[in-house]
């Protein structure tokens, strides 16, 4: 967006319920250079457009918000006593909620280890671990797309059932309960590209 489409007149031209209301529009119209100085002043290190954009879209969220409100409770409601004292709060209140969920994002992303740091580790240079880690997600991955039988028959592999007490369970022989397993150990491998 150019500087030029954030003004109030691209805000209010966005939200149809704000043309009705021309009290809340003038007020827009006034307030918008204070909420601009405020974001740039908040966000100094940003661009100046990064700052404006923010305050835009925040800007155009409680001109919104207090429009659909305005015209909910028109006649039920009392009206605000000071309507650009009002707009300036809640503006201040859901710029900051904004700028808060921003510096968690930054906290996230600083949080998260560069490769570099990582191969530093001990760990992270041991072959064994990488393909162990491997292994364990193509496991992960096979298990998700079993079927309901072979997925019930794998683990009862792992938790150390024999397989005559497996084949005893479903009512089949030991060999048909190995062939049946193969087959469908075969023909999930071949689903997931790893066939021979």
């Amino acid at each position: 967006m150019s500087k030029s489409e954030l003004s109030p007149e691209w805000v209010l031209s966005n939200s149809p319920q704000l043309e009705n209301n021309r009290e809340l529009t003038e007020i827009a119209r006034r307030l918008w250079p204070r909420v601009r100085a405020h974001a740039r002043k908040q966000l100094a290190k940003q661009s100046s457009d990064d700052s404006e954009t923010l305050a835009a879209e925040v800007w155009e969220s409680v001109l919104r918000s207090v429009s659909k409100t305005l015209g909910r409770h028109h006649e039920t409601a009392p009206t605000i006593l000071n309507l650009e004292s009002y707009l300036f709060g809640a503006f201040l209140h859901r710029f900051n909620r904004a700028l808060k969920r921003e510096r968690r994002r930054h906290e996230i992303i600083e949080a998260v280890a560069s490769t570099r740091e990582l191969e530093q580790l001990p760990g992270a240079r041991d072959w064994k671990s990488g393909r162990d880690l491997e292994r364990s997600i193509q496991v992960k991955e096979a298990v998700q797309n079993m079927d309901e039988w072979t997925r019930k028959v794998f683990a009862a592999r792992v938790y150390g059932y024999s397989w005559r007490e497996i084949a005893e369970l479903y009512g089949l022989t030991e060999h048909k309960a190995k062939l049946r397993f193969s087959y469908a150990l075969r023909k999930l491998a071949a689903r997931l590209g790893h066939g021979r």
